[in-house]
């Protein structure tokens, strides 16, 4: 019999509880829901950055009725950000489908034989996938074992990752946007902040004021919702202290933060995937409120500098830490003042942005 250690006690502790409420993403679920069940075999691609909610937008495509019907007790989440290599994959997915060990067979033997002799309709739901496919021990034999999964077409998949970086090799429908997951409309974020804030919070006090505290956050879900749990105090409050110590006031609770319960976790996760000049050019970016305007144009000329421009704008793309609308490179709030705040930008970096703005008003004026 196989051993099984560790995992089996932490998939549970890193199953998320289904979300009772889902802001602004009802147009989301009924495109992810017409898709899989018009699809014999699915493979969905929820992207896009930390906090933004692909979590739980998964969650909740997974309890929709209709996906009820096509898999019965066959749809299995599977916490991948505890599983960081090809072994702890292999085996959290066992344990999920709870497959009995089998003496003298390998990991991968025992779940191909399995989807040999059972082939009624399946879904794997593959969370945090980024931390499995940026594994030290490099992605081929991942990605190998994926490509030998999905030639099972009774089985489906849902794949939530930070970022855009997917095995190129399958054929993913992607969910949502050009850039993966939005952020909130302010009307759902308003409704979120509301629903969270309760009795807590007077509805008497401006909602000007609360949509001028939502569009500051970039209506970021995660942030949404760590901010509404602080409104025991006015709008205004809320606004000074944001404006004042930043991410620092969006955490939850007095514990270990993580991912769930603190923004600054959630982004450190992801620059953690970043190699140096990756970072320094993020550094820079979030030294621009209003990122890097056509910066295939302009980076070169704002920061001869830096080195590898191009390829460390596809690393930051890849993870979903800036977004490229109409050749502008930008930041959501929360990740810019986190990164402003922790990771500030060099002195010559700073010379550099203000030599190429001067030079730039002198041909405009």
């Amino acid at each position: 019999m196989l051993r099984f250690i560790k995992i089996d006690s932490k998939l549970e502790q890193f199953t998320p509880a289904i979300p009772t409420m889902l802001y602004g993403r009802d147009d989301l679920v009924k495109e992810a829901v017409s898709y899989i069940i018009e699809n014999e075999q699915a493979l969905l691609a929820i992207l896009g950055p930390g906090g933004i909610g692909k979590t739980a937008l998964t969650l909740k495509i997974k309890e929709e009725e209709v996906l009820k019907v096509k898999y019965e007790d066959r749809a299995y989440f599977i916490p991948c950000d505890i599983l960081p290599d090809m072994a702890s994959f292999a085996q959290g997915m066992i344990q999920c489908l709870k497959i009995p060990g089998q003496e003298g067979k390998g990991l991968r033997e025992i779940l191909f034989g399995y989807f040999q002799t059972n082939t009624k309709y399946t879904l794997l739901i593959l969370d945090n996938f980024e931390t499995t496919w940026n594994s030290k021990e490099g992605r081929i034999d991942i990605q190998w074992f994926l490509e030998k999964l999905v030639k099972f077409k009774h089985i489906s998949f849902i794949v939530t990752m930070r970022g855009r970086d997917i095995p190129k090799s399958i054929k993913w429908k992607e969910l949502g946007a050009e850039s993966g997951i939005p952020p909130l409309s302010i009307v759902a974020a308003r409704q979120m902040f509301l629903e969270i804030a309760g009795d807590r919070f007077s509805q008497s006090q401006s909602l000007q004021k609360v949509d001028e505290l939502l569009q500051e956050l970039d209506c970021v879900p995660l942030a949404v919702k760590l901010m509404a749990q602080r409104a025991k105090i006015p709008i205004e409050s809320l606004l000074k202290m944001w404006r004042n110590t930043g991410t620092s006031v969006l955490v939850e609770g007095k514990g270990v933060p993580c991912r769930w319960t603190s923004v600054e976790c959630s982004v450190q996760i992801s620059l953690d995937l970043l190699d140096n000049d990756a970072f320094n050019l993020l550094s820079v970016i979030s030294y621009l409120p209003n990122g890097i305007p056509m910066w295939v144009n302009n980076m070169d000329k704002m920061l001869p500098n830096l080195n590898n421009l191009e390829a460390s704008v596809i690393e930051l793309l890849d993870c979903s830490l800036i977004s490229n609308f109409e050749g502008n490179i930008k930041m959501l709030a929360p990740t810019r003042e986190f990164i402003q705040k922790k990771y500030p930008v060099g002195i010559d970096e700073v010379m550099s942005l203000e030599s190429f703005y001067l030079v730039w008003l002198k041909v405009v004026m």
